[in-house]
């Protein structure tokens, strides 16, 4: 190291430590202040502070981000301009890999100052990086276990204890590291909950050595954690961390249960169940995802919040299960958190969505009783043309579809989605020519959203043959739709076996072909559309027969051979075909990547 880096080193220790300058060399005695001492001691013993230093030394000597300073519950006395090179020394030898030159630096210092936490984490520091953990637990006990501090060892103020102390704090991350190594997890969470309950600053740390030692005895680790928070009911941290750990195993329901306790308006600004649940949305994980939209409809429910707080919350929570897709299932939820909030107040947009979501669960009362609302309700929302649509879909799902035909009619020009919708009806009931014309209004607009869905209702429609057989591929779509899949499988099941092999034939091949797959049989699934490709080539839907096959080759069944195959028969029968660039950009990509 140049030496002005050093000079700037020792001065900024120095300073840190409560002790001035003079010149070069070593400080000047001075009169003992007692209230400048308690200042220096407070300051000292500062985790942020020593940080702060630690960063600010980092910067001043170029090197890179410094490792987590150390810390203590006792104060950090002084060192002298040499002992802080004899520190700084070992701890860059260590660093570069140099452990046997970086003991003989630091051994001075054990035997000048063998307690001093700065010089026995640099121990402790040492020996980890020499793997000797063994020896890493025998000093953390020692020193963490020790008598209380011995009357200082000569006249100068400030000078430090001869004796090791009980202290929490010191070279915990340390220790609890060595036991872990040493197959000892629940010894470990213990030291880092011993950290963690002396100084909340550590949370962060000793946090995430709870969820990660946690899989190897969960129950033992939990309890430790448990009682840390029933023993410290105000310690908001160890609440937090507790619901995370109880996240992370699964347990929601304690989760939210240790929040509630601590939760509420005069708790943090940002409930601490909302926090949680966003600290759950990082992960990614449909477990973690699942829990965090629980976690917010709790908030969304407890009537302790601000009503501003309690809608955000349900809001946020719908947008988790509107990227899940699980809105069906997250609506009831929802609904019953915001019963005693007037549905006036939740705003058109949100009330119509949770509605519809009510709906899609096969809660059609729910869902009207929500549209309907009070009097205030039914003023704020004099029922828009969704609300029609919304409880006319009601009707639809309870049935029998012709009871929804009046409200779609009486709308359908109205949204485009009405239009559709009153096609769908009509095509559920079994008036295939009624069903047609409007499945022809829904498609004129190109960039309609319901566009592409009429195109092949019409397709279905117009190729049919035998026509008595409609009626049928109607009832499918209806229980499909109510999402009655055991009932619409059996259905497509029993048409592809009845029908003579032809353009209705091939759409319920090609269908049953989805639903086998969906449950899971990806070599059932092959049957239907092989046997489309191989016996009906001239069929519209014989190119998309033959990419399905070999989509179920390369992602199901994981032979790419196959895949690759099925790919380059489609392509050479159909090298015209609407999926024909799609297939070819598969076949380019199995062959660059797998070298066919």
């Amino acid at each position: 190291m140049r030496t002005g880096a050093r000079t700037l080193l020792a001065a900024a220790l120095l300073l840190a430590c409560g002790r001035p300058l003079v010149g070069a060399g070593p400080a000047r005695a001075q009169a003992p202040d007692p209230a400048v001492g308690a200042r220096q001691r407070q300051v000292m013993t500062s985790p942020q502070v020593l940080d702060h230093t630690l960063r600010v030394i980092a910067r001043m000597t170029g090197e890179g981000e410094p490792e987590p300073p150390a810390v203590s519950q006792r104060p950090m006395p002084p060192l002298s301009p040499e002992q802080v090179q004899l520190l700084r020394d070992a701890i860059s030898l260590r660093r570069d890999g140099l452990l046997e030159p970086a003991g003989d630096q630091l051994a001075p210092l054990v035997r000048e100052l063998p307690h001093h936490p700065l010089v026995v984490t640099e121990q402790a520091r040492l020996l980890l990086a020499r793997s000797d953990f063994a020896a890493v637990e025998r000093l953390g006990r020692a020193e963490r276990a020790g008598s209380a501090p011995r009357p200082a060892l000569s006249g100068s103020p400030g000078a430090y204890p001869a004796g090791a102390t009980r202290d929490s704090l010191l070279i915990g991350r340390e220790l609890a590291l060595a036991l872990e190594r040493l197959g000892r997890p629940r010894e470990a969470a213990q030291v880092a909950l011993e950290a963690w309950a002396a100084e909340p600053v550590e949370s962060e740390w000793a946090g995430a050595a709870f969820l990660r030692l946690a899989p190897t005895d969960p129950r033992a680790i939990r309890e430790l954690l448990r009682r840390a928070v029933e023993k410290s009911p105000d310690r908001v941290d160890l609440a937090l961390g507790l619901a995370r750990l109880d996240a992370r195993l699964g347990d929601v329901k304690a989760a939210l249960a240790a929040l509630e306790k601590v939760d509420g308006p005069d708790g943090p600004r940002t409930p601490l169940r909302w926090k949680l649940a966003e600290e759950l949305l990082t992960g990614g994980a449909a477990r973690d995802s699942a829990a965090a939209a629980q976690a917010l409809a709790a908030v969304a429910g407890d009537a302790r919040f601000d009503l501003r707080v309690r809608l955000g919350a349900a809001r946020r929570a719908w947008d988790v299960h509107l990227a899940r897709g699980s809105t069906a299932e997250g609506a009831p939820g929802l609904a019953r958190a915001l019963k005693s909030v007037p549905p006036a107040r939740w705003g058109s947009d949100f009330l119509l969505a949770v509605a519809r979501g009510l709906r899609q669960a096969g809660l059609t009362s729910e869902a009207r009783a929500l549209l309907h609302g009070d009097d205030a309700t039914r003023g704020a929302h004099p029922m828009l043309p969704e609300m029609e649509l919304e409880e006319a879909l009601a009707d639809l799902r309870d049935g029998p579809p012709e009871r929804a035909l009046p409200r779609l009619r009486a709308i359908a020009t109205a949204l485009p989605e009405a239009g559709f919708r009153c096609a769908e009806a009509l095509f559920f009931a079994g008036q295939t020519d009624s069903a047609l014309a409007w499945y022809q209004l829904a498609a004129k607009d190109p960039a309609g959203p319901y566009t592409g869905a009429a195109l092949e209702r019409i397709y279905l429609l117009e190729d049919a043959d035998p026509r008595p057989a409609l009626p049928v591929f109607g009832r499918i779509a209806y229980a499909e739709w109510r999402g009655e899949r055991r009932q619409a499988t059996a259905l497509t099941d029993s048409l592809y076996h009845a029908l003579p092999r032809g353009a209705l034939w091939a759409q319920a091949a090609v269908m049953l072909s989805a639903r086998r797959e969906a449950a899971g049989d990806a070599k059932a699934a092959l049957e239907p559309v092989l046997a489309v490709a191989d016996s009906l080539p001239g069929d519209r839907l014989a190119p998309l027969a033959r990419q399905r096959a070999g989509d179920l080759y390369f992602t199901r069944l994981k032979d790419e051979r196959q895949a690759l195959a099925q790919y380059e028969e489609c392509l050479a029968r159909y090298p015209k075909a609407w999926n024909a660039p799609e297939v070819r950009r598969r076949v380019e990509q199995l062959r660059r990547e797998r070298r066919f």
